[in-house]
């Protein structure tokens, strides 16, 4: 789907407007067919010098305009002068692309006296040679001023994206070869406005304003070269390219009288699409940086974007929104299954540990049950021999020397315990040493005590052995 484009050109006097449509994949030539060039004259003061003075009138300029030509999905472009702006080219060391913008940024701290509170910046790659150098075209200009015109013009119902400074555009349509050094000259509106380009990059712009002769304006010429040529010795000039009125062509054909000065010739846009040569040929002097900024965005050129910088902020800002506002989303959809799922589960725990709780005391009780039948078994089995065991263990208090006297014998699921007196300790261990003859195991002391009378009160437990085999 081709979306329509809307370039503006805003100057002093007016506002140029081309109309065209870009195909969103499509880089190599222009499909559009339909274009459109106007002018719109401003009164005096509204914009001076790049700087917008009076805003409610241009937004009433602008929205008249918008009214009279009502389209959809417009896509703002505004070209804007560079007397507010900043704009140099560095050729710097290699730099990887992750580590440019913040190495640029740096750049920007040092080269740079816009305050960083009100600065947008961007840069434009021209030429690098990897692990070697990397040559930049870096703009800047003041956000205040930036706001003023995007605010103005989305008053006016145009949503600007991109932002480019005139003699930017200018240096990538007009094809200036690179090392080439060139002077421009722009006379309209009793003004001029000189750029010194090498390649396509404007390294100086001078404007003079409500000029006199054009005598002059050609000495004004004249000490910008000298100026420029004392600072940069390597100044190689000889092409002159012009464009606007009259006097800027005479005003270039008097440096023909130069000997460094060989070529003149008004500016000539490159790679102008067929369809767009009629409005070129019709508006000639007042057309090319819109229509050069047309070829820029429809070939999907790279170009420099003061906007970028805050449409970044922005991105970043709304993907953090949209993160939080995803994961919280996400923690209230998991707390509602949770709560929902504890709900459904809630009745199914207290059952699952009321049944628990009963599984274990049946286990306990199947565990006793098993434990008294193996004991019942075991004296079932062996009543007799357990019974003898008994006797024989009654009779030991009975055989002299002893000195026994056992006044308890409990046995019970296999244990026996026996509480008593003996008139000595050898007594006890006799009785002890008798048990183990009688097939009780781990016989041992659960008590012991001495009483005033030197006898032994004491209570034991063993238990019975395994039944051996005739």
């Amino acid at each position: 789907m081709r979306k329509r484009s809307v370039v503006f050109e805003l100057t002093d006097g007016e506002i140029r407007v081309f109309w065209f449509l870009v195909h969103p994949f499509r880089k190599q030539g222009h499909s559009s067919t339909v274009v459109k060039f106007d002018r719109i004259p401003i009164p005096t003061g509204v914009v001076e010098q790049g700087n917008v003075r009076n805003e409610i009138l241009l937004i009433d300029i602008l929205a008249t305009y918008k009214a009279e030509h009502p389209s959809e999905s417009q896509r703002a472009y505004l070209a804007i002068s560079l007397q507010q702006g900043f704009i140099r080219s560095y050729t710097l060391p290699w730099i990887p692309k992750r580590d440019r913008k913040s190495a640029i940024s740096l750049l920007v701290d040092e080269e740079i006296s816009i305050a960083r509170s009100d600065l947008l910046y961007d840069f434009l790659v021209l030429s690098e040679e990897k692990h070697k150098s990397l040559q930049i075209l870096l703009g800047a200009t003041r956000q205040s001023l930036l706001d003023r015109y995007v605010f103005v013009f989305g008053r006016a119902g145009y949503k600007v994206i991109s932002v480019d400074f005139t003699f930017s555009i200018l240096g990538q349509s007009l094809g200036f070869e690179p090392n080439e050094d060139v002077l421009y000259l722009q006379g309209e509106a009793e003004s001029l406005q000189m750029a010194l380009f090498r390649g396509a990059v404007p390294e100086s712009v001078r404007s003079v304003v409500n000029g006199g002769s054009a005598n002059e304006w050609e000495s004004e010429i004249r000490r910008f070269l000298l100026y420029y040529r004392t600072q940069h010795p390597d100044l190689n000039l000889n092409r002159v390219v012009w464009k606007g009125d009259s006097v800027a062509e005479f005003l270039a054909q008097g440096l023909l009288t130069s000997n460094h000065v060989s070529v003149v010739e008004p500016a000539q846009l490159r790679n102008v699409p067929d369809y767009w040569r009629k409005v070129l040929e019709e508006n000639k002097g007042w057309c090319e940086v819109p229509l050069g900024y047309g070829i820029l965005i429809s070939a999907h050129r790279p170009r420099l974007n003061l906007r970028r910088q805050p449409n970044r902020a922005q991105t970043v800002q709304r993907r953090y929104l949209g993160g939080a506002l995803f994961t919280f989303a996400l923690f209230m959809i998991g707390m509602i299954l949770w709560v929902s799922l504890y709900q459904m589960a809630l009745p199914i725990q207290q059952e699952v540990q009321q049944i628990s709780h009963q599984g274990a005391r049946l286990e306990a009780q199947a565990k006793q049950q098993e434990e008294l039948v193996t004991a019942w078994n075991m004296v079932k089995l062996h009543a007799e021999r357990i019974g003898d065991g008994m006797v024989q263990i009654q009779a030991l208090q009975n055989l002299p020397g002893v000195g026994l006297k056992i006044e308890q014998v409990i046995y019970k699921q296999g244990t026996l315990s026996l509480r008593g007196d003996a008139k000595d300790a050898q007594s006890v261990q006799t009785l002890i040493r008798t048990l183990r003859t009688m097939d009780w195991e781990q016989p041992a002391l659960s008590s012991y005590k001495l009483t005033p009378l030197n006898n032994v009160e004491f209570s034991l437990s063993a238990k019975r052995g395994k039944v051996r085999t005739e």
